[in-house]
């Protein structure tokens, strides 16, 4: 199989990514779409696939496929693999699928642990992989909706820790009585009230957040917090918190790697170096970086 027929494609709840490689390895085309799985009708994903990508597909592609669409809920369940776990081990726990006109399908598995606490991922660890490089040792953090810590050892996925740092935070903004405070146009940046809730929630530490989060209204009615200022400070609580839990795991010990979205990893890196972390970027395109190791193009570098 040539790159030229490769095509890669990470498939989330929300929406449809997907890579076409040239012949000389390098991404020839790229597709986006806000089509995630939850948006398909009567699940009927080929018709989906080939609405989107069906020019680039014929007998010889060989198409990669990670995220949701590998779940109970997308188009092939594969289950997870556990933790500690390789790019081997992806590769050996995908599932294959072949389309009417021959084209190849590989899903991936998503990995999970068991211990101490149960915990998922499907998607993420392609960005892990595509982040670090072969025999790397590092802490990984990938905010988002659902925020990952990951510990990588010798390039081994060791283990992880889901916080659901963005979802709280949409979830507290739009019904809560904190949310209520808030002026309804209020879109303004504030790097003042951001760190004020980093420092207060990671000060806090196992005193917990619950209480801090109360802070944003008892704050608003003494005056010693603006309206306007909620919703920076509520962000600075909730990253300061989910900093605080990393750092209590010990996986603050090293150097951590921001992969991501670059305005959320901005923001990440802002609050890390507050506290007094240090904290690099990783790769623009982890996931793409991550389908190039995982196919066997190139080996993933320290970026």
């Amino acid at each position: 199989m040539t790159d030229s027929h490769r095509i890669i494609i990470d498939w989330g709840t929300s929406n449809f990514r997907a890579y076409r490689f040239a012949g000389d390895g390098e991404i020839s085309a790229t597709h986006h779409a806000a089509c995630g799985i939850l948006s398909v009708e009567n699940g009927d994903f080929e018709a989906t696939l080939l609405r989107e990508i069906g020019s680039w597909i014929d007998a010889k592609s060989e198409i990669f496929l990670s995220g949701m669409i590998t779940s109970r809920n997308g188009w092939l369940e594969t289950p997870y693999v556990e933790a500690p776990a390789s790019l081997v081990d992806l590769r050996a726990g995908a599932r294959s699928m072949v389309l009417a006109n021959g084209a190849k399908l590989s899903f991936l598995p998503g990995v999970c642990m068991r211990a101490p606490t149960p915990d998922v991922m499907r998607g993420e660890e392609i960005q892990v992989f595509g982040s670090i490089a072969p025999e790397e040792t590092a802490t990984l953090i990938l905010p988002g909706t659902h925020s990952k810590w990951v510990r990588v050892e010798e390039g081994r996925l060791t283990s992880f820790r889901t916080f659901m740092t963005g979802e709280l935070f949409a979830t507290l903004k739009a019904h809560t009585i904190l949310g209520r405070l808030i002026p309804p146009d209020n879109l303004a940046a504030d790097e003042v009230a951001f760190l004020k809730g980093v420092r207060q929630a990671y000060a806090a530490g196992s005193a917990g957040i619950l209480h801090e989060l109360f802070t944003a209204r008892s704050g608003v009615l003494l005056g010693a917090l603006a309206p306007k200022a909620i919703s920076e400070f509520l962000s600075g609580l909730l990253i300061g918190a989910e900093i605080s839990g990393g750092g209590a795991l010990g996986w603050a010990d090293r150097p951590l790697v921001l992969v991501g979205d670059i305005k959320l990893c901005a923001r990440y890196q802002q609050a890390l170096e507050a506290l007094g972390f240090a904290c690099r970027t990783g790769p623009a395109e982890a996931t793409v970086a991550g389908f190039r190791r995982l196919a066997g193009r190139q080996e993933a570098s320290h970026g």
